[in-house]
């Protein structure tokens, strides 16, 4: 499938699964996966989608305001990143405007369980079948900025990406978990290394608790 057909038909999925939101709250952090959720979000419905940044300052904030309608909000206290008060302001403005609230967690986070506990609040989660690796082509399909595109590829523990993760390229650790999921060859497994497969051994078993949350 083209990339321009698979776009249209992630934005179809979302004009069906959510016909009957009121509202559409969509978390933008200025990395790619809120980036493409965002599109597709205003895509499917412009004028009932909201981009919904905690902070002063929004990574290619110029683009997403050119997409769709964006709004800003604070976060309280000494906690101003932490990701759990980030989460209760989006909850809290997703309440009062009666909107579904829209995660951007990807399946590679899914199936790694790298995604926050915080985002088990979203309402709906638009990309939870979309690889990593398929979220990248898609947003330089759009014209993604590349500031936005280069986040991804940065350390950010707050968001479950430690250095050491980041050093393993993301299609490595699709590899990793497609051989799970029967989707890849043992063979394929041969192009991590040793202690890339170690890593991503223990980072599965450390945070497997999080499925049964």
């Amino acid at each position: 499938m083209t990339t321009g057909r698979f776009l249209a038909q992630l934005s179809s999925v979302v004009k069906t699964v959510a016909r009957d939101a009121h509202t559409l709250v969509v978390p933008v952090s200025g990395g790619s996966d809120s980036a493409l959720c965002f599109w597709l979000c205003v895509q499917a419905f412009p004028t009932k989608t909201i981009g919904l940044h905690a902070g002063e300052n929004l990574r290619g904030a110029d683009w997403f305001k050119k997409i769709g309608r964006m709004e800003f909000t604070k976060t309280p206290g000494e906690q101003e990143e932490c990701e759990e008060m980030r989460w209760a302001r989006f909850l809290s403005f997703s309440l009062k405007q009666n909107a579904w609230l829209v995660g951007s967690r990807n399946r590679t986070e899914d199936l790694l369980g790298t995604y926050s506990l915080a985002s088990r609040l979203a309402t709906y989660l638009p990309l939870v079948n979309v690889w990593k690796s398929e979220v990248m082509d898609l947003c330089r399909f759009i014209g993604v900025p590349e500031e936005i595109l280069n986040s991804s590829l940065r350390a950010d523990p707050d968001c479950g990406r430690p250095q050491e993760l980041v050093e393993i390229s993301y299609e490595k650790i699709e590899i990793f978990l497609k051989f799970f999921t029967k989707e890849v060859e043992y063979n394929e497994m041969h192009r991590l290394s040793w202690y890339e497969t170690r890593y991503l051994n223990q980072l599965v078993t450390q945070i497997a608790f999080k499925k049964t949350l």
